[in-house]
């Protein structure tokens, strides 16, 4: 939003309807550490509204793109599965914050998780399946160029960067 009018006036949006009700219940978000994002949902994504499309877990996005559950984080948080010439790829958002710790010690509770336990049983669902699958993934908190695979160890997960390579024409 810019000066209160959409800075993107074609575009189209679209939110996971648990995460906007979750952040845009102002009785419930503002007397809580929350505040701030609540706050800025308000001003910023909640004047969207009618343009959105609203998804649930496992709506699809656009051909190819479907969300997936990965509550924990926040109430409503979602991943995405993309799908395109056989192949896939998760976006595991906010779902791992760090490339080591998160992923060997999946079930170690993370400050900045709303629902700590909805969070690990995300984490194990997740990571489970992106190593069984042998899923190519990327996050948010992943570092550089954050394109990586999932190696079981122990009761844990191993962090394998894809690397990146120039193509000759």
């Amino acid at each position: 939003m810019e000066d209160g009018k959409p800075a993107f006036a074609n575009a189209r949006y679209a939110a996971g309807q648990k995460e906007f009700d979750f952040w845009t219940d102002p009785p419930a978000r503002l007397d809580s550490p929350a505040k701030t994002v609540a706050e800025m949902v308000a001003k910023n994504v909640k004047p969207l509204a009618d343009k959105m499309t609203f998804l649930s877990e496992d709506s699809e996005v656009v051909s190819g793109i479907h969300s997936v559950a990965a509550y924990g984080h926040t109430p409503g948080h979602l991943a995405f599965r993309i799908e395109t010439g056989g192949k896939s790829l998760m976006l595991i958002s906010d779902t791992a914050n760090h490339f080591v710790i998160t992923l060997q010690r999946p079930e170690w509770h993370v400050s900045f998780d709303i629902d700590k336990e909805a969070a690990v049983q995300t984490r194990k669902r997740m990571f489970d399946m992106i190593a069984t699958d042998r899923l190519p993934f990327i996050g948010y908190h992943m570092p550089f160029p954050a394109l990586a695979y999932l190696k079981r160890e122990g009761e844990g997960y191993r962090y394998v960067a894809e690397t990146y390579q120039l193509r000759e024409k």
